[in-house]
């Protein structure tokens, strides 16, 4: 076989594969990765009060008049997040200058919200921030140069430099992650005026937070 025979027939297989890849017609959709977003990682109770801020904040901006709200009791089974939000959403409505009730009867809207955790099989962990081989690869070549230079002790400067780059860049990539699903509601009692819902990053070691205790009942013999 000729070498222009060994190039047409390498171009003909080419285009055959490319013609496969850009194929209309399949049996089911082709999956696509969406496109990347930031989602926040919840890991203090200064970060509970932050979500709160931002929930009140929206829920005063929907009501040109302060509202009167009643927001729904927590009890003992609930889980520490749950029972922490309560009172931290309560005080960043009265900071925001909403009306909130301790009497439902008294008040014109409820204010309920639910915590859903969303665990993943996989033990997903998150990837490294874009940068870092990038960062990586330019402290080993700084380290490499680094008899080179005339004074060898100022090489400690970048090097240094480069850690905190990468030591940012690899953060929160040690611990597995699941996530919650904060939903906020607000009705009349027949009618849902308003919902939100906030999806959060958590780290499995902190899950015992957002997980309800469950009820104890006591059995009274006769």
């Amino acid at each position: 076989m000729t070498r222009n025979t060994q190039l047409l027939c390498l171009a003909l297989l080419a285009t055959c594969a490319l013609g496969a890849c850009n194929n209309r017609y399949q049996a089911f959709p082709r999956a696509v990765t969406f496109a990347g977003v930031e989602q926040s990682v919840a890991r203090s109770a200064a970060h509970w009060n932050l979500m709160a801020a931002n929930e009140a904040a929206l829920i005063s901006a929907a009501f040109e008049s302060p509202p009167m709200l009643y927001i729904a009791q927590t009890d003992t089974t609930d889980s520490p997040f749950e029972q922490a939000y309560h009172r931290l959403l309560s005080a960043q409505l009265v900071a925001s200058g909403a009306n909130v009730m301790l009497n439902p009867g008294t008040a014109a809207l409820q204010l309920d919200y639910d915590i859903m955790v969303v665990s993943h099989d996989n033990g997903r962990s998150l990837r490294p921030r874009p940068g870092f081989f990038s960062a990586a690869f330019a402290i080993a070549a700084i380290a490499g140069n680094v008899p080179n230079w005339e004074d060898n002790s100022l090489a400690i400067v970048p090097l240094a430099l480069g850690l905190d780059v990468l030591n940012d860049l690899w953060r929160d990539t040690r611990a597995t992650m699941s996530e919650v699903i904060v939903t906020t509601t607000l009705h009349n009692g027949d009618q849902l005026l308003r919902s939100d819902a906030r999806i959060y990053y958590v780290r499995d070691a902190d899950l015992v937070n957002y997980q309800s205790r469950g009820k104890t009942f006591t059995v009274v013999g006769s």
